[in-house]
């Protein structure tokens, strides 16, 4: 069963030298360096910020993306094992040795991986206990197969809001948004799969300008055998939403992570 994340190969990335030269440099005065969660021979984990795209684009030529950021700070070309969408923020693995990225990209993929992610919905779900999500992902090929295990971590009737505990057990392109979505509780701030009206209430009522998406924690075992165990914090500006709402002290019991010192807004630099 083939996964979007096995093939991560970036279109135009081929060949660029490792000297990233002038623009690169006043790129990195202007964008600060990246909150390093982990580092290990051949890997870094970083915190990817909100916003901030994971490779280049050709419709944002003049924002530096993940990738580049991160091979400033190294000093090298570094390769993705896994992405994030620009909305979101949370854990994100690099190799740092070219021989290291299709591995890296497996153990993502493997079965004996764990990837955590929050997710701020809309409604109040009332759920209890871990439930299953099996709907299939749709894909050019067709249909195909998906799950993932949801449990609420906190939930409000006013505003009409919670926060999800979701583990996908497989990779399907914007799985975790779709699930969501299709148990009735659409992501805020999703304009692909959510409800705009809502989406706009809490851009206007509450500054939300994100997706409410954050990969809180990546668990998988590397190709030297050891198992790599990370948590990423919120960043300042959902820490600082999250503890506005009815839920947070429910949330914070449930999902001991929430407690973490949140990460500065500062690391997203000038984004436009």
């Amino acid at each position: 069963m083939t996964d979007p994340f096995e093939a991560l190969v970036v279109p135009g990335d081929e060949g660029e030298p490792e000297d990233l030269g002038p623009a690169q440099a006043t790129a990195a005065r202007r964008f600060p360096p990246l909150p390093v969660l982990a580092r290990g021979d051949g890997y870094i984990v970083v915190a990817k910020p909100p916003r901030v795209i994971v490779h280049r684009n050709p419709k944002m030529p003049h924002v530096p993306a993940v990738l580049q950021r991160v091979r400033t700070m190294v000093g090298a070309r570094v390769y993705l094992a896994h992405r994030l969408d620009r909305g979101a923020s949370g854990c994100l693995l690099l190799a740092t040795r070219q021989e290291l990225a299709g591995p890296l990209s497996a153990a993502v993929t493997s079965p004996l991986a764990q990837k955590t992610y929050l997710a701020f919905v809309r409604g109040d779900c009332l759920r209890e206990g871990p439930f299953r999500v099996e709907t299939p992902i749709p894909s050019e090929y067709g249909p195909k197969e998906a799950a993932s295990t949801v449990e609420v971590l906190g939930h409000a009737p006013e505003p009409r809001c919670s926060l999800l505990r979701v583990q996908p057990e497989t990779g399907r392109h914007h799985q975790v948004r779709r699930h969501v979505r299709d148990v009735n509780h659409p992501i805020i701030g999703d304009a692909d799969h959510g409800d705009s009206r809502v989406n706009r209430w809490w851009r206007e009522q509450h500054g939300l300008n994100r997706l409410g998406l954050h990969c809180l924690r990546l668990v998988l075992p590397l190709p030297d055998g050891q198992t790599l165990d990370i948590t990423c914090p919120l960043f300042e500006d959902q820490a600082q939403l999250f503890r506005q709402l009815p839920w947070w002290e429910q949330a914070r019991a449930a999902e001991p992570a929430l407690d973490l010192p949140p990460l500065s807004m500062d690391w997203v630099g000038q984004v436009t």
